[in-house]
């Protein structure tokens, strides 16, 4: 997949074809189905990104995140209830300020997301700098402002979106979006600097194997790595 580049200076609209907003429906019909899994066992999780604003392709990804700490147990024990049974797992702490998550990949296009130590008001927000949105949204067809990986904020419209670059534009953006400017900052501080030296790797990443649990391979880890006992143990 191509590296998008960061935009400055832009501004313009995107009109969607009938293409656009049929690939748009699959794509939350999709989205639906996944969050319904969890929903009617009592949990709220939410699409973020370009699902959730509607400036999707082909390869979008059906990313799903859970913002509150839940069992991963039972969120694996209900996707075996719906038949997924070889899906890919691991743990990764991207910073060592970042929360512990666990990421969960169906496919190549479609993952879950679950921390598992708790999230902070800035990590929180990183969420909806993206977008966000939950079922009941997706089911009453809501597309929400976001910013994407090119430092674009995305504002829908009936007829596609408004897309603004945010640089120099930072109090605009950050209020479309509902998030501190502070959080917005840093996150094109981070976007910028892999603009200028590339993508670079996470801080702690653990590949969970077939017939490991999640809570063991935490546990092992918080054996190890005092770093990852201090997050676990946050109050």
């Amino acid at each position: 997949m191509k590296k998008e580049r960061i935009l400055r200076d832009h501004h313009g609209f995107i009109i969607y074809s009938e293409e656009d907003w049929t690939l748009l429906k699959n794509k939350r019909v999709r989205a639906i189905e996944l969050l319904k899994m969890f929903t009617k066992e009592g949990f709220n999780p939410f699409i973020y990104g370009s699902i959730a604003r509607g400036n999707i392709h082909e390869n979008s990804d059906i990313d799903i995140i859970f913002l509150n700490q839940v069992p991963s147990f039972q969120i694996e024990f209900i996707l075996n209830k719906h038949g997924y049974k070889n899906y890919f797992r691991e743990i990764i702490m991207a910073t060592p300020l970042d929360s512990i998550k666990l990421y969960i990949y169906l496919s190549e296009l479609e993952s879950i997301t679950i921390p598992l130590s708790k999230l902070d008001k800035n990590i929180l927000e990183f969420y909806d700098f993206g977008g966000k949105i939950n079922l009941s949204q997706l089911n009453s067809d809501l597309r929400v402002a976001g910013i994407d990986k090119r430092l674009v904020l995305i504002k829908p419209n009936p007829e596609g979106h408004e897309e603004i670059s945010i640089i120099g534009n930072e109090l605009r953006a950050a209020k479309e979006v509902g998030i501190s400017i502070d959080t917005l900052k840093e996150r094109k501080k981070v976007l910028l600097r892999r603009e200028k030296y590339g993508k670079t790797g996470v801080f702690l990443k653990k590949q969970l194997q077939i017939n490991e649990t999640t809570e063991e391979a935490l546990k092992n880890l918080a054996h190890k790595k005092s770093i990852v006992r201090k997050k676990l143990f946050k109050i």
